[in-house]
């Protein structure tokens, strides 16, 4: 009996499958049709048409985002930027997309790899050394005061999902589960670094002093003299400007 009961279970487990769904409309034609209208492409993929064309051919052509036989490097990436943005669970994307859950997977994280390693090239200072006053900086009102900055820095928190004994580190004084992000940007507004991980329950200074630990042969360091802007929400040190936001 006991037997049985183990067969009849890896049969309607494993051998019984269930009847192929047809989808009324498939993912390509979806993501096609979002393309298609400005308004729906920028609501569902935070971006218009064409940056979504430019950044598809950047990734296919430098980064090997790739078309299988499954699924087109289009709908791939439409995809990818649908579910990151709610964001949306993989069984979401499984039911609209009208694939097994082992392909958005997959293709997820294939497109999460394309994408990490642009971050890697064009997420970083235009000039490492910092030779230059930048053009915004040394025509603006208060110059020369602010000849010597470099950049600015701030941190947000960003929601996740911790179970089990690492919950407690990852409450932040919201009393939400969250995880800080550091970023720099340059006065072009262009992210020269970023970094996150840390739990939300650290204080920003100690989150910068994390980062510039973890992060040393990356983090964009001043010259002799020079500093970036940082925000309120910071102690004052001999690298750092201390800015009141508004």
């Amino acid at each position: 009996m006991h037997q049985a009961l183990l067969l009849g279970m890896y049969y309607y487990t494993y051998l019984k499958k269930k009847t192929r769904r047809v989808a009324k409309e498939s993912g390509i034609e979806w993501v096609e049709k979002t393309l298609h209208n400005e308004t729906s492409c920028y609501n569902m993929f935070r971006m218009n048409p064409p940056v979504f064309e430019m950044l598809h051919d950047v990734l296919v052509q430098s980064y090997g985002l790739l078309s299988t036989s499954r699924m087109s490097s289009r709908e791939a990436l439409g995809m990818f930027l649908w579910m990151i943005g709610p964001p949306v669970p993989v069984r979401q994307a499984e039911d609209k997309f009208t694939r097994s859950m082992e392909t958005i997977s997959r293709k997820f994280e294939h497109v999460l790899e394309c994408v990490f390693n642009l971050a890697k090239d064009i997420i970083r200072p235009s000039d490492p050394n910092f030779s230059t006053v930048h053009p915004k900086i040394a025509d603006h009102k208060y110059a020369p005061f602010f000849n010597n900055a470099i950049g600015a820095i701030d941190g947000t928190h960003v929601k996740v999902i911790v179970t089990g004994k690492k919950v407690g580190p990852y409450f932040n004084r919201s009393k939400e589960k969250s995880q800080n992000v550091l970023a720099i940007c340059d006065f072009d507004r262009r992210f020269t670094f970023v970094a996150a991980g840390i739990p939300g329950s650290a204080h920003d200074w100690t989150v910068l002093q994390e980062v510039m630990q973890r992060y040393s042969d990356n983090f964009p360091r001043a010259p002799p003299g020079m500093w970036p802007w940082f925000c309120s929400g910071c102690h004052c040190c001999g690298k750092l400007l201390h800015m009141f936001c508004e």
